[in-house]
């Protein structure tokens, strides 16, 4: 749904872009002082951009990988050879370029903290003996005793999950104060529903989310840029690891803000029930799963399955949509004539027949003999007006999903301390909305229409009424992932470990009723034959489902993802030094990704690369307590890593790691890490279609030559062969001491910096041009002409590396437990204070204060934190938790101050074989939990810009309600 009013060209062009998440290309200068009209309806960006250009003297091109150039029109009112013009290609665009937003300045226009699951463990005071297991934990692919390391690692439990009531994985970790903003998850989310996290706040698709440890594929529907965290069944995870800087020298490439890790479900010994079942209003959702495991000296087995399912939240659901005059929030009256039924105008301002006005409001009838004009004569001057995003069922705030998930897990033990194992994940997914109503946007209604009562060509702005249908909705996914693998002890504490993984996804997305086919909807607007026609003066039926189906017709997209990787290391002790024992792994990886999308008889887009990589990592302890060995530990641990990606299609990136803890006492650990990560270019940035146009067609000047136009060059639209990696540096300093002699107290301190160089965007030629010297070979010249260098003869328009990102800021965090009063209390605070969040966008343009503004990709509040406190029994727990988002302004040019807010999390828990309830003869455990999130049902807040409240930041469905049921046997 897009909803603006007329304003300057840049900033209207620029709002799109957001919106459908296309690139749009246009030079600021030359459409500075335009002013762009308004803009109302369900529409694809080609239409929007269309209706937004009319009557500005610019025009609108299509290229073949779905970007729109914007550009002054031609005096013949033509369009570039091989091009196709906007208004003749409403459906080219469904595929949108996954890094538009990068460019935007230039090509765009109530869960406990980590420390709460520490807290509730008594602390012991001795060391753990040296034959205590080794695990290993995000970070690192070393295993070591003690959990912390030389870089934060925030856990949570599934039992985390749960007591936060949040009802998906992606709500859960929006809700951590690590993830400055959410992606949103309607209509205008940044993902098309789609579940994933911004660490930081920064750029989609620049954290990386790993299952047990091992990537997984960016999926197809995502174009390539990012994993949905929808398609891991929610019940199947144990925890969730979060690595909050960056970390590709361990894992590749797409760590530059971060990675998380979804540890899965691995054994159980027996059966396990969930049930459970949420509310808020105008929504509902509800899961059920069922476990079956056991293991034995012969291995160990888990086979879950699960299903949920989330009805649909619409405008037509909030009464802060269904009356869009905003003024009561000191906005603007946004209110539009696409309404059911709407407002019939004349084609040139003249009075319509019969009236004395040039517009009026259609009567609401719905049935009965043709209106004649003198049914509009009381509604003359006056016309209809609605919200444009409540008509019909209105616009999505959160998307229908149903899905049905599969996961298994074995290991079978071999001779010896060999083993083999497996793993098996599949997920069909289905994402679903009926949302506003059919739209009729200034459209020409001839003479000749048998309903037209004027006797004269009329324009109508309006809906359809929702007998006629609305627009809908349905994607399908199917996502499996596999993997094999054998590990083994080789002696003298070595082990070996090699697997082999394969995922795929394959998914269809069918929308009907957004966009509408031009030479069908003018015939039947021109039909003399109701059989053929359609009435756009009616609430009711507007003409036969064969008709509206031939203006509306379904559109489909199909997309498919797909990884396999082989994989080994060896592990174990290097050398002995005289602290201890350096340990090290050494290992490779191979891979091929591949990606497909397609529009069937419009647009397909295949392509794929392998990917071949050698890592290594260290941890060498420097110097040992000399305390008793009962007592003693690591006084200073040196910890390295390095990793050597080499990629088919762009070149080579190597990364580097390095860590260091100091523990001056047991109880204290000082740490400090510093790395380097990279994301690799998307499958569709190195691998565009060539498209050739000539330089004329976008108004292209010298400015080597005094700015002289350039003529007779071309601009070629291409993959640009130079492109690199995006890169990044991550740095973090901090302190955590967890004192003996406590049930659990913890206090942590962490400062971080995270940098992101060579963000990739599609920049308009004219600043190719203008930049000629930072792009080397982007711009060719023919010879020279005395001291000035030859004209321009062909410009390379392919995606560049420029930009920047850079964030730091101070992660706090606190807690203490102790017993009193029959149980165990315990209290929780936590905070990220951002310091810092500066953006640059183009070259030589000044950076962007991003900190506390509001933006659509990526920005973050100065503050956010939460504070929690429980209380266990035994048999029972209760719990509270409070989530606070500090002070931000509003997007845009807006002085509007939001934010300083706090949202609270009540959460109680029964243990229905403690309290006597259910008999413990029966069953293994039985609980019962509920939850209560936003308990004062605060809303999210007006913002001055579509869709009119910050979707980073809100969730609408308000306070929403949850039980649960657990029964183990």
């Amino acid at each position: 749904m897009i909803e603006q009013p007329s304003q300057a060209l840049a900033e209207s062009l620029r709002s799109i872009a957001r919106q459908t998440g296309t690139s749009v290309l246009f030079d600021p200068g030359v459409v500075s002082g335009k002013t762009a009209r308004a803009v109302s309806g369900r529409l694809t960006a080609v239409e929007a951009i269309s209706r937004a250009i009319d009557g500005s003297g610019m025009s609108a091109d299509v290229m073949k990988d779905g970007a729109i150039v914007v550009k002054p029109a031609p005096s013949t009112g033509g369009v570039p050879p091989g091009s196709s013009g906007a208004r003749s290609s409403p459906n080219a665009l469904t595929v949108a370029s996954p890094d538009a937003s990068a460019a935007a300045q230039l090509a765009l226009a109530t869960a406990p903290l980590q420390s709460d699951a520490r807290a509730a463990a008594p602390a012991g005071d001795a060391e753990p003996p040296a034959e205590a297991q080794r695990i290993e934990i995000t970070g690192s692919r070393l295993k070591r005793v003690a959990a912390e390391g030389p870089a934060p690692v925030n856990t949570y439990s599934r039992e985390d999950v749960e007591r936060s009531g949040q009802p998906t994985l992606e709500r859960f970790l929006s809700s951590l104060s690590e993830v400055s903003v959410a992606a949103g998850e309607g209509s205008f989310g940044a993902t098309g529903g789609q579940g994933t996290v911004q660490l930081r706040g920064l750029p989609l698709g620049s954290t990386l989310t790993l299952i047990n440890g091992r990537r997984v594929q960016a999926v197809g529907s995502s174009s390539g840029n990012y994993f949905n965290l929808n398609l891991i069944p929610l019940s199947a995870v144990e925890r969730v690891e979060v690595l909050p800087v960056g970390s590709s020298a361990v894992y590749g490439g797409d760590a530059l803000a971060g990675v998380v890790n979804v540890i899965l479900k691995k054994s159980i010994d027996g059966l396990a029930l969930d049930a459970r079942l949420g509310a808020a209003k105008g929504i509902g959702d509800g899961s059920v799963s069922l476990a079956g495991g056991g293991g034995d000296e012969r291995g160990s087995y888990l086979l879950l399955g699960s299903y949920s399912k989330r009805s649909a939240l619409t405008m037509a659901e909030r009464a802060f949509f269904r009356d869009a005059d905003y003024r009561r929030f000191g906005g603007s009256d946004q209110r539009a004539r696409t309404c059911a039924p709407g407002t019939v105008s004349s084609t040139d301002g003249s009075n319509l027949p019969g009236l004395d006005a040039s517009f009026a409001g259609i009567p609401s009838v719905s049935a009965g003999p043709l209106l004649s004009t003198d049914d509009f004569v009381p509604t003359a001057g006056t016309a209809n007006l609605c919200s444009g995003q409540s008509i019909g069922k209105g616009y999505t705030l959160v998307h229908g999903l149903e899905t049905l998930g599969l996961h298994a897990s074995g290991e079978r033990y071999l001779t010896g301390a060999w083993s083999i194992f497996g793993e098996l994940t599949r997920t069909e997914d289905r994402l679903s909305s009926d949302e506003a109503a059919l739209l009729l946007n200034n459209v020409l209604v001839p003479a000749s229409n048998t309903y037209n009562p004027f006797g004269v060509d009329v324009r109508v702005t309006g809906a359809l009424g929702p007998e006629n249908g609305v627009q809908t909705l349905d994607r399908r996914t199917r996502f499996t992932r596999a993997l094999f693998g054998v590990r083994g002890d080789l002696g003298g504490g070595w082990d070996l470990e090699v697997t082999g993984s394969g995922s795929r996804d394959s998914g269809t997305s069918r929308t009907s009723g957004v966009s509408a086919n031009p030479a069908a909807r003018t015939a039947a607007l021109a039909s003399p034959v109701a059989e053929s026609a359609l009435n756009p003066f009616t609430a009711g039926r507007a003409a036969s489902d064969q008709v509206l189906r031939a203006i509306w017709p379904e559109s489909l997209r199909t997309s498919r993802g797909q990884r396999d990787q082989l994989g080994g290391f060896v592990r174990g002790p290097l050398l002995n030094l005289p602290a201890g024992s350096m340990d090290v792994i050494a290992g490779v990886e191979a891979g091929r990704d591949s990606f497909e999308s397609a529009i069937p008889g419009v647009l397909a887009v295949a392509a794929d690369r392998t990917q071949r990589a050698a890592y290594t990592e260290l941890r060498a302890p420097l110097l040992r307590s000399s305390s008793v060995a009962a007592r003693s530990w690591d006084l200073a641990v040196l910890t390295l890593a390095a990793r050597r990606d080499a990629y088919s299609d762009f070149g080579s990136a190597s990364t580097y790691q390095a860590g260091l803890e100091v523990r001056p006492a047991r109880t204290l650990l000082l740490r400090a890490s510093a790395a380097t990560s990279f994301k690799p270019p998307t499958l569709l940035q190195t691998n565009v279609p060539d498209q050739s146009f000539p330089t004329e067609a976008f108004g292209l000047v010298d400015p080597a030559r005094g700015n002289e136009p350039v003529v007779g060059g071309e601009v070629v639209r291409s993959t640009n062969p130079a492109l690199e990696p995006e890169r990044g540096k991550a740095y973090a300093v901090g302190a955590i001491w967890e004192p003996d002699g406590t049930l659990g107290t913890r206090l942590g301190m962490t400062a971080w910096k995270v940098r992101i160089d060579g963000l990739i965007g599609l920049a308009f030629p004219q600043v190719l041009v203008n930049n000629e010297g930072l792009f080397p070979g982007v711009v060719r010249r023919g010879p020279p002409t005395g001291t000035e260098p030859g004209p321009i003869t062909r410009v390379l328009w392919g995606e560049v590396n420029y930009g920047a990102v850079d964030t730091s800021g101070i992660d706090l965090e606190a807690s203490h437990a102790w017993k009193a009063l029959g149980g165990t209390w315990a209290l929780a605070a936590g905070a990220t204070r951002t310091r810092a969040y500066q953006v640059v966008l183009a070259p030589a343009a000044p950076a962007e204060d991003r900190l506390g503004r509001r933006y659509y990709d990526f920005w973050s509040p100065a503050w956010k934190g939460r504070l929690s406190a429980g209380f266990d029994q035994g048999g029972w727990s209760m719990g509270l938790t409070s989530r606070y988002v500090g002070t931000y302004q509003d997007g845009g040019t807006s002085e509007r101050r939001l934010g300083n807010l706090w949202t609270h999390d009540l959460n109680a828990s029964l243990d229905l074989v403690r309290l006597g309830l259910v008999s413990g003869t029966t069953v293994k455990g039985a609980a019962v939990s509920f939850g209560i999130v936003n308990v004062t049902d605060r809303q999210p807040e007006f913002v001055e810009a579509n869709p009119f409240y910050d979707p980073t930041q809100a969730d609408w469905r308000g306070r929403y309600a949850s039980a649960r049921l657990s029964v183990n046997w």
